[in-house]
């Protein structure tokens, strides 16, 4: 049959693919485990905060993750997986754990000093180490998007931010939060964060508003706003998000059932329901 014979039209049915990025302790884990079916697969310590939600014992080496997906896998194809929901926390810790992969396979781990090896000089240098780490995030990947395609199951991954210098070819450097990945900023190549966001359908980014006011001394206070957090879904000059769903602006989270004002705000613009019941 030619392509042609297979044109199809609307959407797929297929499982979302999200990153919530924030500072720490903005409540990022605890969002992912608000989706319906949600398995939490922890990474990191601090996990704890989401006790209400099934987990996986903490993953901390890629050899584990690997052994993990290959368990999900084999789960599917019996029947016998019950979650709609992953929610890897967090890719930052992926990426170091990914890392330690990478470093490991130099001659120079194995000798008795694992510091005498690092990113920059590892498997010869010149970036080849960084190159073979974006590989190793690219099968992460490809494995999530059998997952979501094949399997309808939402992957939802958290990140951590921090400050950035970005440089606009149009309207110069400023400052914006940015996700915690390793990046080379340059246009030759590109590194995990790039990767990251081409890969997610909705990016978000997490925080509670705040003003800032200067006093008659001169001095610069930052206030909260008292209007509670919000997921910012499409791209400002203070932080990287976006979405293919036609969301706009900033939705509100609320503590409680904070998950549930996303999924209206998503089936209200896609007709996609993400409904935790």
């Amino acid at each position: 049959m030619s392509f042609l014979q297979q044109v199809t039209t609307g959407r797929k049915v297929q499982g979302i693919r999200m990153a919530i990025c924030a500072q720490e302790k903005m409540g990022k884990t605890t969002l992912g485990c608000g989706a319906p079916g949600a398995l939490l697969i922890p990474m990191e310590i601090g996990y704890d905060s989401a006790p209400n939600v099934a987990k996986v014992p903490m993953i901390q080496t890629w050899d584990q993750l690997e052994g993990l997906f290959n368990e999900i896998y084999a789960a599917l194809q019996q029947g016998q997986f019950p979650y709609r929901s992953l929610v890897f926390d967090s890719v930052t810790a992926l990426e170091r754990m990914i890392h330690d992969k990478t470093l490991s396979l130099d001659n120079a781990y194995g000798k008795g000093n694992k510091n005498a090896v690092t990113m920059e000089s590892a498997l010869g240098g010149y970036g080849k180490a960084y190159t073979y780490a974006n590989e190793l995030f690219a099968v992460f990947l490809q494995r999530c998007d059998m997952l979501a395609v094949h399997a309808n199951i939402n992957i939802i991954l958290t990140c951590h931010a921090f400050a950035s210098k970005m440089i606009d070819p149009i309207s110069g450097e400023f400052d914006s939060w940015d996700i915690l990945l390793h990046s080379p900023k340059n246009n030759k190549t590109y590194g995990k964060r790039e990767m990251l966001t081409q890969w997610v359908d909705l990016l978000g980014f997490l925080y509670e508003p705040m003003f800032v006011t200067r006093g008659d001394d001169g001095i610069s206070k930052g206030t909260i706003s008292g209007k509670g957090r919000v997921l910012g879904v499409s791209r400002t000059p203070a932080y990287v998000a976006g979405n293919r769903y036609g969301l706009q602006g900033e939705i509100p989270i609320p503590a409680t059932d904070g998950w549930n004002h996303l999924a209206h705000a998503l089936y209200t613009t896609s007709g996609i329901d993400l409904y935790r019941r």
